[in-house]
């Protein structure tokens, strides 16, 4: 047992060399061994804060800028060593960088205060006949020596040690819109050149995120370069807490091909509306605004925007300047509502290509956990979820009843188990919707429904029109056509709350 215990204080640096657990300079001993240790580092970094401490008090007591030199010195290190530790990964370490820029700044205030205050005593004294010789020494002692010190110390009052979050690189596009549970990240905008490089994007992206991080440090922030052409080039995306910095480079693709992609999506989810609504009422609308009605009738939050002008305004006539060209009609048969709706609602850009239209669907395999949105042989969106325990998520043909915003909106969000958005089946006591809970995604725990990411549920529910089919099968077969699209443009939808889209007269109780 005393072996064991020997063992148990002993680490192993697996180079036959151990160091005891119980030797006062553990943390000095591991840090030469392993330089890059974090959390050597960080508990050097408080070594070094309390010797810092020891010399601030003796210069409180004395006077002595001796002193005060040495504990600016060991602060400086300390700051350094915890810094680097977090840069690191080391988390604790965050709390601490922030404690020690607030006291760095304070006892730098407190110092100066106090050498003022000394300095107004002198004057004092110098009223006394008997101390002008002292004074004038002090004059010339001050004259000498006080302004050297003085710059030292304003140098270091100044010396902003600002919070810098580390970050991390990811030369690809993300798989999923990001944005911690239940919040709604509006991004803000950065133009780019679009021959920027990749060191250059990254720079740029990280400064204006922490710059907006030292004016609101409390909620995530989301950072998008575009460049002229208002194609994508990055993002970078902070989720708040102890989260990191994550930059995401987008890969290079041409502008037309990105644009292309976009048009086909947007043009198939407001075709996809239209054509639901014809499916209910028999009829096209004579509007496509008729598709934004509030709650029960609202097939779409908006209207997206095209990706050429990034406009949603409707024209009756081809004028090439964005939004789309609606030419309603009532000449149709039932065997041509495809082709119908594929023909009257088009995008009113300059492009000359036939953009191919199969309505959109959504298939849930139980099996992966899986929540696909399709068009034909191409899918368009893939979410991980979580369905119900003891195979209770029911399996068959449905489809969307109703889409409804904060289902449950006196509930705070982080109680809320329905999250800000929600898309009842055809079963009502089924839905599909957003949660507080987002360790349960990929899991079966619900009663039933079908949970997203919150910030995935925006995106679902921003894309799917109402009466949207919905399969849900243990193992589906899914399209071998394009792999799913990577998150969209920010400016092409629309996921801000939207009041009309409410149910206030309704108390839901769906199976979650």
């Amino acid at each position: 047992m005393e072996s064991a215990k020997l063992k148990n204080n002993l680490l192993s640096l697996e180079n036959g060399y151990y160091i005891s657990k119980n030797d006062p300079f553990f943390w000095k001993k591991l840090l030469i061994q392993r330089p890059e240790d974090p959390e050597a580092m960080y508990q050097l970094g408080l070594e070094s804060e309390a010797q810092a401490r020891n010399y601030l008090n003796l210069y409180n007591s004395t006077k002595n800028n001796r002193y005060l030199m040495l504990h600016q010195k060991l602060m400086k290190q300390t700051f350094e060593l915890i810094h680097r530790s977090f840069n690191k990964g080391f988390l604790p370490a965050r709390q601490e960088v922030l404690r020690l820029e607030r006291l760095m700044r304070d006892t730098e205030r407190k110092v100066i205060s106090t050498k003022k205050e000394d300095k107004s005593q002198i004057g004092m004294a110098g009223l006394v006949i008997a101390l002008v010789i002292a004074l004038l020494l002090g004059v010339i002692v001050a004259i000498l020596f006080l302004p050297g010190e003085l710059q030292n110390t304003f140098t270091y009052a100044n010396h902003h040690y600002t919070y810098m979050l580390p970050y991390e690189v990811i030369d690809k596009k993300p798989a999923t819109l990001l944005s911690p549970s239940g919040i709604i990240v509006q991004p803000k905008i950065i133009v780019v050149k679009r021959e920027v490089s990749k060191d250059l994007l990254v720079r740029e992206l990280v400064a204006r995120l922490k710059t907006d991080y030292q004016m609101d440090s409390l909620n995530a922030i989301k950072i998008v370069a575009i460049d002229e052409t208002k194609t994508e080039r990055g993002m970078a995306f902070w989720a708040g807490g102890d989260n990191n910095i994550r930059v995401y480079i987008y890969p290079p693709e041409s502008t037309a091909d990105t644009q292309e992609r976009q048009l086909w999506e947007t043009t198939t989810v407001l075709r996809s509306a239209a054509y639901q609504f014809f499916k209910k009422n028999g009829f096209l609308p004579e509007d496509l605004g008729t598709l934004t009605q509030p709650f029960p009738d609202n097939y779409l939050t908006a209207l997206p925007n095209d990706p050429y002008r990034l406009k949603n305004i409707v024209s009756l006539s081809s004028t090439g300047e964005g939004g789309w060209l609606y030419r309603f009609t009532d000449n149709h048969s039932d065997k041509e509502w495809l082709s119908v709706i594929k023909e009257v609602v088009k995008p009113n850009v300059s492009y000359d290509k036939e953009i191919p239209f199969y309505p959109l669907s959504i298939i849930i395999s139980k099996e992966n956990h899986t929540l696909s949105v399709i068009s034909g042989d191409q899918i368009i969106r893939s979410y991980s979820v979580a369905l119900g325990k003891e195979d209770s998520t029911l399996e068959g043909n449905l489809f969307i009843s109703k889409k409804v915003m904060n289902p449950d909106k006196f509930v705070p969000i982080d109680e809320n188990v329905y999250g800000k958005r929600a898309m009842e089946l055809s079963n009502n006591k089924f839905a599909i919707h957003g949660t507080n809970s987002p360790l349960s995604i990929g899991q079966d725990v619900s009663q039933g429904c079908i949970r997203l990411n919150n910030s995935e549920m925006d995106d679902l529910y921003a894309i799917t029109p109402l009466y949207t089919s919905v399969t849900i099968e243990k193992s589906p077969t899914l399209p071998s056509g394009l792999p799913a699209i990577d998150s969209p443009n920010s400016y092409l939808y629309h996921r801000l709350d939207n009041s009309k889209e409410e149910d206030t007269r309704s108390i839901y109780h769906w199976a979650s």
